[in-house]
């Protein structure tokens, strides 16, 4: 029996088999660039919203330029996006990103309790809709800042 007879016989028994499809290997970077999308489009809506920024941790890196990455300053455990805009009682942002079934390492954990302690805003959120909520109840803490 030839490979092409063995192919079409085993299509044959199961006609209903499915292309096989990409899984998305980093969740977590899908919805913080929808954050990202929605702050840009927003920039004009609230005040330094412009200075919502990345931290880069969460980039898949070479061992080399992982090494590099850490000699020039990169620390462990820094959350995936903040604003340094001081509203209310709080000196800036924090929102560390997760997937659903993500969780907090050590460094993430110890990094989000120091900067509380020192007055900033932290949050851990699991989709772009809950990051960008936090957001908007972070400038909503002081009328001054919400334009929208």
């Amino acid at each position: 029996m030839s490979m092409d007879s063995l192919i079409k016989k085993a299509i044959a028994k199961q006609p209903t088999i499915k292309p096989r499809t990409k899984r998305n290997a980093q969740p977590e970077a899908a919805e913080q660039a929808k954050v990202i999308a929605w702050a840009r489009a927003n920039e004009n809506n609230y005040p330094y919203l412009w200075m919502l920024h990345s931290s880069l941790n969460g980039l898949k890196r070479t061992k080399n330029a992982q090494g590099k990455a850490k000699s020039q300053g990169m620390l462990s455990g820094v959350p995936d996006l903040f604003m340094p805009v001081a509203i209310g009682d709080s000196k800036g942002l924090y929102i560390e990103m997760k997937s659903a079934k993500g969780r907090i390492s050590s460094e993430q954990s110890k990094f989000l309790q120091a900067a509380s302690d020192f007055g900033y805003a932290c949050f851990i959120c699991y989709s772009a809709v809950e990051a960008i909520d936090k957001i908007k109840g972070y400038y909503n803490q002081s009328n001054k800042w919400c334009l929208v």
